[in-house]
């Protein structure tokens, strides 16, 4: 399937996870950090992500956890988001991947994500895409809004369990940034939805001043899709 064909038909039910502390309550101005993406699953809301997303907030911060949620294109070409709020569901930490859902009561329904696929029968070399919101912060701070990007390359290595031979991760041949976390991976061949973006593969190099710069490497860590299947029974 071609890259255009399945971000048209998945972006909109693809998410930024941030947390908003307000300087006062209901107030405007305050800290924003963009935490990780999602995707949604069922038209009320429930969305998955991976579970550091979540393990990795203050209490605080999860009291202030929201989604920006894909509404609207305006006659400039321009996507227009709406945000809400967010309840946790399940968590699988040993797996990393969390269900969580939207809360609003006037949300009405969403927009979900394409086919979950069988992980199983992925194999190193095949093609793949994932979609979500690296370096969002960033891309705010320098005025370009909300920003979802696209990510075209391959599965470079297939691992499994000694145990039992399942797939526990597979690795992709680009590096994967700070807001990549929960990013959908799709298999071009299909369009469906086969892995989920869990972490990145980085080396420690020193620099001058007892300075330590953290360089990405070009593997990415992704999760197998069917360990979401497991969670959302």
């Amino acid at each position: 399937m071609e890259n255009s064909k399945i971000i048209e038909k998945n972006k909109n039910s693809i998410i930024l996870i941030e947390v908003f502390i307000p300087e006062v309550p209901e107030s405007e101005k305050g800290k924003l950090s963009v935490r990780g993406t999602g995707f949604i699953i069922s038209p009320d809301g429930q969305f998955i992500t991976c579970a550091h997303v979540y393990n990795q907030l203050s209490e605080n911060e999860k009291k202030h956890l929201r989604v920006n949620v894909p509404h609207e294109m305006d006659s400039k070409g321009i996507t227009h988001y709406k945000r809400y709020g967010v309840e946790l569901l399940k968590l699988d930490n040993e797996n990393d991947v969390a269900l969580m859902k939207i809360v609003d009561k006037n949300s009405g329904t969403f927009s979900v994500i394409s086919k979950l696929g069988n992980s199983e029968s992925v194999s190193e070399g095949d093609e793949v895409i994932f979609l979500g919101y690296p370096l969002a912060t960033e891309l705010l701070a320098l005025g370009f809004g909300i920003t979802m990007t696209t990510n075209s390359c391959i599965i470079s290595s297939v691992k499994r369990r000694g145990i039992d031979g399942s797939l526990h991760f597979f690795l992709i041949d680009t590096h994967t940034n700070n807001g990549s976390s929960g990013s959908p991976v799709f298999l071009k061949s299909t369009g469906e939805i086969i892995g989920i973006v869990s972490g990145r593969i980085s080396q420690k190099v020193d620099l001058p001043d007892r300075k330590l710069a953290d360089i990405p490497a070009n593997l990415g860590i992704c999760r197998p899709i069917n360990y979401i299947k497991g969670l959302i029974k």
